[in-house]
This record gives structure tokens, C-alpha cells and sequence, in this order.
């Protein structure tokens, strides 16, 4: 049993390396299609699935900021580091980012081993307090983010736009059609437009050798942002990058340590979710409860073993992959490569979107474009999904659909 469970920890890992490394492919897709082979399924032990399950999951949360920091091809959890991590690519420091992001993930991995009998009393009670408030919190984030910019109005402007623009398109889409244009219209396009205007080059990578310092003021907000993440349902991981990028508006490095460590940690926190509280919050955890009813406290000792092994092996490779590839992005035509991603990023949205994702795609690269344009903040453009967020957990969302016959 251990050899076949160990065999399936490497397949997981694997795959979430594959998926991570392939824009617009998520490990959800993976899931689905092994369930849609239950019966098949059904000759192997039910740990050894979910032991695939929880590697692929947290494998995809290291590897899946390669192409967002080498390519700006940004996914609905790692869509904010398109922000520092492309300027730090620019500055010759692509290899520092990439860094960052997998310290924060292995620090939040410590921190939820050193937490983890806390965590088991703190998440049902904190999912009781959070749940009523969220939809507060979040419109004084809103208002916080729209004020401290120097530009005000065209902050609100960004900001109105790109949630109106996320409340119509998830309210008539299916979100596994909706967010990948919309995210890469928003966030890649725009970003890949303006570099292909101004005919950017990459200097050549330089490995930082003052890599030694603490990250853990970063690790400690990914790992409280990742917890929010785990317990709310409505609140993803960008939403959570949102808090951070407040928390270390001026300081990159902290900013990039939390955007890595959020993803890891909310992928440890929803399975305990789910252990103390049945509720499903991410895709894994979905998978999972349609194998099994529940989940005992020795399979969630099981499942943190196994996404402790899967993260430090994740990182290891992340790190190894990056390396190679960053070592290489500035000997390779840079303005080519871009037309390049752009091609690909619109075949891989026909391909999972249809023309739909096309016009959604259209319409997040204007909304871009004008953030970028009027010189603000780019975190402005995550009122896509912090609008709808705050119109859900208000109720308000149930008067604008009828209002406007959604």
C-alpha cells in the first residue's frame, strides 16, 4: 500500500507540474475527467486517489507562476503576479519572483503544520464570525483601494467597470467558461499589447544572491488570506491577493511570498474545511467528496502528510524548471515569443471558451488597457470578481439580476 500510495504521489505531482506549466489548463479539468472513469477507478484503494488528488492540487500552486512571470498568462489564482513579477522580469530579476512565490508556499506549508490541531477548532468558528461580515470587509477594501491611488476617479472608473463587467459575464456564463479569457483579457492581453507596442526586451536573468532573507511577514499573510479563502465560499484566491496587495502596497518581495503562499494554503485549509465542516471549497475538495461521503481525522492526517512531501518536492522542481527557463527567456526573440503567447492564449481560449471567449477576452483587454493607460493600479481590475463577491454576500445580487433580466 505505501509503494502504491507513494506512486501515485509522484503521478499527482506530475500532473500538477503539467497542468501549472500549460496556460488555461487546470487540475479541475483533470479531476473531472478521472471521475467521469470512476468505475475504472474503483480497482485502485480510495487513498491512493486522493492522495493523487491532493498532489496534483497543491503541485499545480508552484509551478503554475512560471508562465504568469515569463509570459504573462495569468490563471483566475495567480493573476496579480502578473503585476510585480513582470517588472522584476524586466529588471533582470525573474528568477528572485519565481523565488518568492515558492517561499511562500513552503512557508505557509510550515505554518500549517505548526498550527494544524489549532486549525481544526479555529476554521468552524471563524467560518461563523467571517460569514456575516465578508461582504463589509470587502467594500472597505474597495473604497481603500480606490482612494489610496493618486488617480481617484479613474481608480472608481477601473474599478466599476471591471465589476460590472464581472457580475454580467459570471452571471451569464458558466465560470469555467467566463474566467480564463476574462482574467487573460484583463490581466495578460493588455499587459502583452503594451510590451509588443513599446518592442520590450528582456535583459539577461541574474540569480540573486541575497536570497537568505526572512519571508516570513509574506508567509504569514498568505497563510491568514489562504484561511479566508478556505473558509468563505465566494472568496478566491485573487480576491485574497487583493488584502495583501494593500498590506504591501510599495513592497514586492512581501507581496510576491503572500500571492505564493495564498494558493498553497488555501488548498490545506479546504480540505480541513471539508473535514470539520462537509463543505466542499475548491475543486480537490469537490473531488474528493464525490469519492467518499466523509473524511475521517486519519484521512486529513494522511492528506497533510502527502501535501507536505508533494510541496517541497513541487518546490524543488519549480525552482529547477524556472531556472532552466528563465536562464534562457533572454536569449530567445522576446517580441516573437509575445506574439507567440498571444496566438496561443486565443487558440486556448476558442478552444475552451468558443467565440463567447473571444468578445469576454475583447472586452477585459479594453477594461486593461484603460487601467494601464490612465497609470493606476492594476489591482483595480480585480473588482471582476470583488464586485460580484460583495453583491453576493449582501444579497443585492438577487435585485440587479431582476433588474436587469439576467
Amino acid at each position: 500500500m505505501f509503494l502504491e500510495m507513494l506512486l501515485f504521489l509522484f503521478l499527482g505531482v506530475s500532473m500538477g507540474t503539467i497542468t501549472g506549466l500549460i496556460p488555461g489548463l487546470h487540475p479541475n479539468t483533470i479531476f473531472i475527467i478521472i471521475l467521469s472513469f470512476s468505475p475504472l477507478m474503483a480497482i485502485f484503494p480510495a487513498s491512493c486517489i486522493l492522495v493523487f488528488i491532493i498532489s496534483t492540487a497543491l503541485s499545480n500552486t508552484f509551478t503554475n507562476f512560471i508562465p504568469t512571470i515569463l509570459f504573462g498568462a495569468p490563471e483566475a489564482d495567480s493573476c496579480l503576479s502578473v503585476l510585480p513579477s513582470h517588472k522584476l522580469l524586466l529588471e533582470g530579476r525573474g528568477y528572485e519572483a519565481l523565488f518568492l512565490t515558492v517561499c511562500g508556499g513552503v512557508g505557509v506549508t510550515l505554518l500549517t503544520i505548526l498550527t494544524f490541531p489549532l486549525l481544526l477548532y479555529i476554521l468552524p468558528n471563524g467560518y461563523e464570525i467571517l460569514h456575516t461580515f465578508i461582504h463589509a470587509i470587502l467594500i472597505f477594501i474597495a473604497v481603500w483601494m480606490c482612494i489610496s491611488d493618486k488617480n481617484r476617479l479613474a481608480s472608481f472608473l477601473v474599478f466599476l467597470l471591471a465589476g460590472l463587467f464581472g457580475f454580467v459575464t459570471l452571471n451569464t456564463l458558466p465560470s469555467e467558461t467566463a474566467l480564463f479569457p476574462a482574467l487573460t483579457g484583463l490581466f495578460g492581453f493588455s499587459a502583452l499589447l503594451i510590451t509588443a507596442v513599446n518592442k520590450t526586451r528582456i535583459p539577461p536573468q541574474q540569480e540573486c544572491r541575497n536570497l537568505n532573507t526572512s519571508h516570513l511577514k509574506g508567509s504569514l499573510a498568505g497563510w491568514f488570506a489562504g484561511m479566508i479563502t478556505g473558509i468563505l465560499p465566494g472568496i478566491g484566491a485573487a480576491q485574497a491577493g487583493v488584502i495583501a496587495a494593500q498590506l504591501f502596497k510599495a513592497k514586492t518581495k512581501d507581496f510576491l511570498t503572500a500571492l505564493g503562499g495564498i494558493n498553497t494554503a488555501n488548498i490545506f485549509f479546504t480540505f480541513i474545511v471539508f473535514y470539520t465542516l462537509g463543505k466542499t471549497r475548491s475543486g480537490a475538495s469537490w473531488a474528493i467528496s464525490q469519492l467518499v461521503e466523509s473524511i475521517t481525522i486519519h484521512d486529513i492526517i494522511l492528506l497533510v502528510c502527502v501535501g507536505v512531501i508533494a510541496c517541497f518536492v513541487s518546490a524543488f522542481l519549480t525552482i529547477k524548471i524556472g531556472r532552466f527557463m528563465i536562464r534562457r527567456i533572454s536569449k530567445l526573440n522576446y517580441d516573437i515569443i509575445n506574439k507567440c503567447v498571444i496566438a496561443l492564449l486565443v487558440a486556448l481560449i476558442l478552444l475552451f471558451s468558443g467565440p463567447t471567449g473571444i468578445l469576454v477576452a475583447f472586452v477585459g483587454t479594453c477594461i486593461g488597457l484603460l487601467a494601464i493607460l490612465s497609470g493606476i493600479r492594476r489591482t483595480h481590475l480585480m473588482g471582476f470578481l470583488i464586485l460580484p463577491t460583495i453583491l453576493y454576500f449582501s444579497g443585492m445580487n438577487i435585485f440587479l439580476l431582476g433588474l436587469f433580466g439576467i
